[in-house]
């Protein structure tokens, strides 16, 4: 980098580190700015806060000669303002507007994405930009941090046509981020109006349980005191996940308690992401029929369902799920009291070959009860024959029920074995029965230590996880909670760290679940090494900053 006489400038630590981030992304500097409109929130809450801001921050820099642009927690412009129309000409030429994305994976060392890298203020002069089309700007950017969780809700950038920023430009843009800052603070308090107001409103109905539910409130009527537990909490909130504002959801469905009930789910506009719920109780005879709008059954409600029908039918049944996820459990379910015979391939390797199948053609000779072999995906070959004679035949024999590794994972042979049993239930993973978390974690608590209850913080928390050791894992941290808990309430902070989610992490989508879940897989498995992650996961370390950021890691 050179000054203007030509001579060598020395480059700032905070730029050289930039610009190395910058060309670790694979950036170009010849390349354009890249626009990504989608998903953009007009209605956003950084956007009501920043409005009346930008109002005065335009009349304040009126004939200077000046730009400021906001972004939002994605580096992506979201508003602006110019001093006079050749100004924004001349900007938007440059490639400059709504929806640019300006993230240092995207443009490198600029005044937006690099204060968004770093957490703090930065000012970056001509040649310092890495995209060779904004070396001609200098610039000033100010994170917009919430008040409240010190989180970055925003970039807010002052950019001009000259060589040098001008030095008044940090205490303008610091005062307008403080002015920013403060209705974010003031608009948290307005949602939280919106909801109490919502809740208010029918909140008087005696024979219908009225909650309110937001980030940081809950509120219920005595209906609603009585009637919900804190798992119906967090299956509530999973009713408004995909409404927007003013849209709402009517659904019948099953409380925690094992009573039905209708439910209609509002999302209250500008309680950013709360929601009403009016929970009417219902008689079981009385349960109206499915509609099809209305919400499809969790894998959880799935599972028990299929778990019924296994019990009814003399077939074989094939139980498959991942480690850990129940598939021993299930088995039980399905065997109820009958008389029943358990094998499991894994004593093969103990008890020999010869043994184990002696055991089994004892256990067939039976004909009546169950015979139960689990984990058939070690099964040598040699043995796989007699087990399929044995499952041709458990309609006037035993009942046969296997257990093994999902399907996907078998060997052909047993994959074939599978094919033949008349029903085949799949136990699902842990991590997608978030519906069934508060249930399963209260079960097993029960059978540690009877007297202690799960607050609603810690089920939102259990439910955030990712569960890649399922039940089993899942075991382990409660034991761990109910040892260290001082009350008899199991609270987040008795969670170990790792599982002390937040609110937000409950609410992400499948998709940002499973990105997350990536994620912290390949920091775990690189010793929390972001280089390295990184480059496992195949993405530049801006963006994986970026996605820990945004997913709350």
């Amino acid at each position: 980098m050179f000054d203007s006489s030509g001579d060598h400038d020395p480059v700032r630590p905070e730029i050289a580190l930039s610009w190395k981030r910058s060309r670790l992304s694979g950036v170009d500097p010849s390349a354009a700015i890249a626009v990504d409109t989608a998903d953009q929130d007009a209605e956003s809450r950084l956007l009501r806060a920043a409005s009346p801001v930008l109002d005065e921050v335009a009349r304040q820099i009126a004939g200077t000669g000046f730009c400021v642009l906001l972004a939002d927690r994605e580096c992506r412009v979201v508003a602006s303002v110019y001093s006079d129309s050749r100004v924004e000409r001349t900007i938007e030429r440059l490639g400059v507007v709504n929806g640019s994305r300006f993230g240092e994976e995207h443009a490198g060392t600029n005044a937006l994405g690099t204060p968004l890298e770093v957490g703090r203020s930065v000012v970056i002069h001509g040649d310092e930009h890495f995209l060779d089309s904004l070396k001609g700007l200098s610039c000033y950017g100010q994170p917009i941090l919430h008040p409240v969780t010190r989180r970055v809700e925003g970039i807010l950038d002052m950019t001009g046509v000259v060589s040098q920023a001008n030095p008044l430009f940090a205490p303008f843009l610091a005062r307008a981020a403080a002015d920013i800052e403060k209705r974010l603070l003031e608009g948290s308090k307005a949602s939280e109006q919106r909801l109490v107001d919502a809740f208010q409103r029918v909140s008087h109905q005696r024979n219908i349980a009225v909650a309110a539910i937001g980030d940081d409130i809950l509120l219920s009527n005595r209906t609603a005191l009585d009637l919900l537990d804190t798992a119906d909490h967090v299956s509530l909130r999973s009713l408004i996940a995909d409404l927007n504002p003013d849209q709402s959801r009517l659904v019948t469905v099953e409380l925690a308690s094992g009573a039905l009930a209708r439910v209609q789910a509002d999302r209250i506009s500008g309680a950013d992401g709360g929601a009403l719920f009016l929970v009417e109780p219902l008689q079981r005879e009385r349960a109206p029929i499915r509609r099809t709008h209305e919400r499809a059954p969790s894998p959880g409600e799935r599972l028990r369902r299929d778990l019924m029908r296994a019990r009814t039918v003399s077939a074989a049944v094939a139980i498959s799920g991942e480690a850990g996820s129940g598939r021993t459990s299930a088995a039980a379910d399905v065997v109820g009291t009958v008389d029943a015979s358990w094998l499991d391939a894994t004593r093969i390797a103990f008890d020999g070959r010869e043994k184990w199948v002696t055991d089994l053609v004892r256990a067939a000779r039976k004909r009546s009860g169950v015979v139960v072999i689990e984990q058939i995906q070690l099964l040598p070959d040699s043995v796989v024959p007699i087990l399929t004679e044995l499952v041709d035949s458990s309609t006037v024999g035993p009942k046969v029920v296997l257990t093994s590794s999902p399907a996907g994972e078998l060997p052909s042979a047993i994959a074939a074995l599978v094919s033949r049993c008349a029903l085949r239930v799949v136990v699902p993973p842990l991590r997608e029965r978030d519906a069934d978390i508060a249930e399963l974690a209260r079960a097993m608590m029960e059978s540690m230590a009877p007297e202690l209850r799960l607050t609603a913080s810690a089920v939102e928390a259990l439910t955030a996880a990712s569960w890649p050791g399922n039940l089993a894992e899942l075991r382990v941290v409660l034991t761990h909670a109910v040892n260290e808990r001082s009350s008899n309430r199991v609270d987040v902070s008795d969670l170990p760290e790792e599982y002390r989610t937040t609110t937000k992490v409950s609410r992400l989508a499948g998709r940002e679940k499973a990105e997350r879940q990536a994620i912290v897989g390949a920091l775990k498995d690189c010793g929390g090494n972001k280089v390295h992650a990184s480059a496992q996961l195949g993405i530049s370390r801006s963006t994986l900053y970026a996605r820990m950021r945004a997913l709350d890691i």
